[in-house]
């Protein structure tokens, strides 16, 4: 069973490292396996959003779907409110399935072209057991409005609607269950300018009304800097420097954060 007492630390990361068997290219010539953690460690206290940031490649997206044990861990340990996930039972998996979510980059790809709105938002009731249609019913209605969308989007397919809403709703998705813990893996980066800060200011909000602690992975350095509390900096499969943003930001002690932070115009 899960812990009842809290604990400041939600998530710990320690000493985690995973590499990716590559598959035989042409005329079965032999790859290199890629290296892709490299005894990554980081906590994550309850309600912060801790920001993970770091080139294309450097890891992040593979630590947040370790986090959410999408993917298995070579060795380390992940724990979850003080629970190790390596040695979850079946009930504390579906425990923990409920108290976490994710949020995908790309609003295109993420929902299914074939599938209404309200049964994409379904899905994750109906495999979590919730059988009660009227219970579901209530649940979509107030996550899609929660979301600024309305109970009429629920019949609407994907293609309908724009990359900003799409976002939304896989948002809508991904909070459906009232999870505590939420990987945001760059949730903006496909969207419009315009369309960015409505969707961080969501996210702001959604934390508030939901108390959430959130991983936001990001290269956005200005987006980072306005929303996240802390900061881990990643690099080549390691994290490199981490503490509270501003400080990062003003005083960096790394020289890759140095060079990263000086790359972008306007962000220090």
């Amino acid at each position: 069973m899960f812990r009842t007492f809290s604990v400041e630390n939600l998530v710990e990361v320690k000493n985690v490292f995973k590499t990716f068997q590559a598959k035989n290219g042409f005329l079965s010539q032999k790859q290199n396996p890629t290296k892709a953690l490299k005894g990554v460690s980081l906590s994550i206290k309850r309600g912060e959003i801790v920001g993970l940031v770091g080139e294309s490649g450097s890891g992040k997206s593979t630590l947040g779907n370790c986090i959410l044990r999408l993917l298995d861990t070579d060795c380390g340990e992940i724990f979850y409110d003080g629970k190790n996930i390596q040695n979850f039972s079946k009930n504390d998996t579906k425990i923990f399935r409920k108290k976490t979510g994710l949020i995908f980059q790309n609003p295109y790809s993420s929902l299914n072209p074939k599938m209404r709105i309200k049964e994409i938002l379904s899905e994750p009731l109906i495999v979590n057991g919730i059988k009660n249609k009227n219970q579901r019913i209530a649940m979509l209605n107030h996550i899609i409005g929660l979301t600024g969308l309305s109970r009429d989007d629920l019949e609407r397919f994907p293609h309908e609607f724009s990359g900003g809403q799409r976002q939304r709703i896989a948002i809508a998705r991904a909070l459906i269950l009232k999870p505590e813990f939420v990987v945001a893996d760059e949730p903006i980066s496909a969207l419009d300018v315009s369309i960015q800060a409505q969707i961080i200011n969501l996210l702001l909000d959604l934390k508030e009304k939901f108390n959430l602690t959130y991983l936001f992975i990001s290269h956005d350095l200005n987006v980072v800097k306005y929303l996240c509390t802390r900061v881990a900096i990643m690099y080549r499969g390691e994290i490199v420097e981490t503490g509270d943003t501003i400080e990062v930001f003003n005083s960096p002690k790394h020289e890759y954060t140095r060079i990263l932070l000086n790359s972008i115009p306007g962000v220090t």
